[in-house]
């Protein structure tokens, strides 16, 4: 005895029920595997951003102290260097012997320990009128250390929000796409009229699902 047409039109819907079943969920798979990479990617950038900004404060850390050190070796130098120019004017007005050879020596010494003294800090800070540049020694340092490591934790921070943002939308579009599966799965049980309208709505959440990942996508190449 053969099938009635009913009977064959009942199992054709099944068969293509089923087949959007197994589409749907490969589809939220591959969505679920891609979102699991992109937080992956976004804890890494997390620790990229936590390590820049540990030698971010490093470099400052020792970039301050050194210039520091050599603000205090300028400071000895112009100490001694003014020190020897005042004794120097007190020279021209000395006329008791006894007085010149006693201050002149410290003149002399004064003047030795600022020669002395200007080894330890780099003279090419020192601007036209003697004063000492801190913000150029310390900008010239971050720069040259910026060459060596990564000092700048803003840009992995923005890229790691962006990702779970990306996260986010991903998840969005899979619990989309798992209510799709829900309604193909009813439609699938029930053998009234009602199926078909559920059978249309599991494949209207299905379409949006996919347009959903096609903007993810053009997203994605728009911000490349």
């Amino acid at each position: 005895m053969s099938a009635s047409p009913e009977t064959g039109r009942a199992d054709r819907f099944q068969t293509a029920m089923a087949i959007l079943i197994a589409l749907v969920t490969l589809a939220g798979a591959a969505l679920a595997s891609r979102a699991a990479l992109v937080s992956v990617a976004a804890g890494d950038e997390d620790f990229y951003g936590l390590t820049a900004t540990l030698n971010a404060e490093e470099t400052k850390a020792l970039n301050t102290l050194t210039m520091y050190g050599n603000y205090r070796a300028y400071t000895a130098y112009t100490r001694y260097n003014v020190l020897g120019d005042l004794i120097s004017e007190d020279l021209d007005k000395v006329t008791d012997d006894a007085q010149h050879a006693p201050l002149t020596r410290e003149m002399q010494m004064a003047w030795a320990l600022a020669v002395a003294v200007n080894d330890f800090f780099p003279a090419r800070y020192l601007n036209r009128d003697g004063q000492y540049d801190v913000e150029r020694e310390l900008g010239e340092a971050w720069a040259e250390a910026a060459m060596k490591k990564d000092l700048y934790p803003e840009p992995h921070f923005a890229a790691a929000n962006a990702m779970r943002g990306k996260v986010g939308r991903l998840l969005t579009i899979i619990i989309i796409l798992t209510a799709a599966v829900w309604f193909f799965t009813l439609a699938q049980g029930l053998r009234h009229a009602l199926r078909y309208v559920l059978a249309v709505g599991g494949i209207g959440l299905m379409l949006l699902g996919m347009v959903a990942v096609v903007l993810e996508e053009l997203m994605r190449q728009g911000g490349t």
